[in-house]
């Protein structure tokens, strides 16, 4: 009786002893488990980490290639979800369309093409509310058309107009009025301006107004001095620039040959920006564009979805 009473406390102790030894095992798993790994902690400072730039000048435009960056304070873009689930993965190509707000008839007519695009809206004009009503009706994208100061301009000053002889104070008043007119908008790019994108001091007021808003900015480059790229990025706004203009001519045969070659060039750097604008030839080719967009070998996206797509791409 009394050996049995001791073999049973032996059994017990045993089992005591490999119940101790997995509880420390077990412990040992879940601290390891909650370490950070080193190859996850050094992708993602890799995704964060941001390149510099010099500062911009009047002299000095840098020509280097850089298409992309995005400040990490920007706000979410509507179409950003959209944009990731519909990646093709192909060279991306954003068509925006200039100078709405001065009709409807042509507007509706692009609005019912149903293809990715942006829109660019000239403020204070007569159909500004109503472009801007139906592209909010249809989720497109549109811009602030901002008019701003070119070389032929015999001066800047003008109740809507950016330009040489205004202060610091007068351009972000100026800027600012044209943004609060339209509240949907995502951005700016210039209306014109070939002498204000390529000086600092009237550039710069523009981009501090977008920079505080968290507004992107896309240079239309209507001169090849301007500063208004490097002014964004150098600022931390998220930029990009205008490859083309894809209408300069009112042909047909010419506006297709020039988006052959925009295409090109897409496919050439991995992406591009168009500009166009509300005209009925130009309504004409997107009609006919959006039948056989799918057989591109680009895919044509708005500018949030460029934007999200590239960001995506580049981590």
């Amino acid at each position: 009786m009394g050996r049995h009473f001791q073999k049973k406390r032996g059994h017990e102790k045993l089992l005591k002893l490999i119940l101790l030894v997995l509880l420390a095992a077990s412990a040992v798993f879940a601290a390891g488990a909650l370490m950070p790994r080193q190859n996850d902690s050094d992708r993602d400072s890799a995704i964060v980490t941001k390149k510099t730039e010099p500062a911009a000048t009047n002299s000095e435009v840098n020509t280097a290639r850089q298409d992309f960056e995005v400040s990490e304070d920007k706000p979410q873009l509507q179409s950003a979800a959209r944009a990731m689930q519909a990646d093709s993965g192909k060279p991306l190509l954003a068509i925006i369309v200039d100078d709405g707000g001065h009709q409807m008839d042509l507007t509706k007519r692009i609005a019912a093409t149903d293809m990715p695009l942006t829109w660019a809206i000239i403020p204070y004009t007569r159909f500004a509310g109503g472009t801007a009503e139906l592209a909010d009706s249809k989720g497109i994208p549109y811009l602030l058309h901002l008019p701003m100061q070119a070389q032929s301009d015999k001066d800047g000053n003008g109740e809507y107009l950016v330009g040489r002889g205004l202060t610091e104070k007068q351009i972000r008043e100026i800027t600012a009025k044209a943004l609060n007119s339209m509240p949907g908008v995502i951005g700016l790019n210039n209306h014109r301006g070939s002498l204000a994108t390529s000086t600092l001091e009237i550039i710069e007021p523009v981009i501090y107004e977008l920079k505080d808003r968290g507004l992107i900015f896309i240079d239309s480059k209507t001169s090849e001095k301007s500063v208004a790229y490097n002014v964004a990025i150098v600022n931390g706004v998220t930029a990009l620039r205008n490859r083309g203009f894809l209408d300069g001519s009112q042909e047909k045969a010419e506006i297709e040959k020039r988006f052959d070659e925009i295409v090109k060039l897409a496919v050439k750097n991995g992406d591009a920006i168009v500009i166009c604008h509300f005209r009925p030839v130009t309504a004409t080719f997107l009609e006919a564009l959006s039948r056989k967009r799918d057989s591109l070998p680009v895919q044509l996206v708005t500018i949030p979805e460029m934007i999200e797509m590239l960001k995506n791409r580049s981590r």
